[in-house]
């Protein structure tokens, strides 16, 4: 595989792990990415090994599998002010879902 390729894997791969921030055995991405940008399983291998070595990535080990996910000292940290934000929004949107299902439901019980 050519060294463009190898980049091209590797910033696929590192960009995917950072936007879902969670973890993933080398199967599950490759899975992840294969049909979308056509990624053979070696490919993904290598990316995931060398982004680890680089330290751009964070490698555990279970028995035989190898979990990989993005280094969690790359994010901010949120504050606590932030989070009851987060929460109180979380709790507005929760009760407007709640009552526009139920106008659903009474929407179509009528037809």
């Amino acid at each position: 595989m050519s060294k463009s390729k190898d980049a091209a894997a590797t910033s696929v791969v590192l960009k995917y792990l950072n936007d879902q921030n969670r973890p993933y055995s080398a199967q599950d991405v490759f899975g992840n990415l294969q049909k979308e940008h056509g990624l053979g399983k070696t490919a993904v291998v290598k990316a995931l090994e060398q982004l680890a070595q680089q330290g751009q990535l964070k490698e555990k080990v279970y028995g035989k599998q190898k979990i990989y996910f993005a280094d969690q000292d790359q994010f901010s940290a949120v504050s606590d002010s932030d989070l009851k934000r987060l929460d109180s929004q979380i709790s507005e949107l929760s009760t407007k879902v709640q009552s526009v299902q139920q106008s659903c439901r009474q929407m179509d019980s009528g037809l």
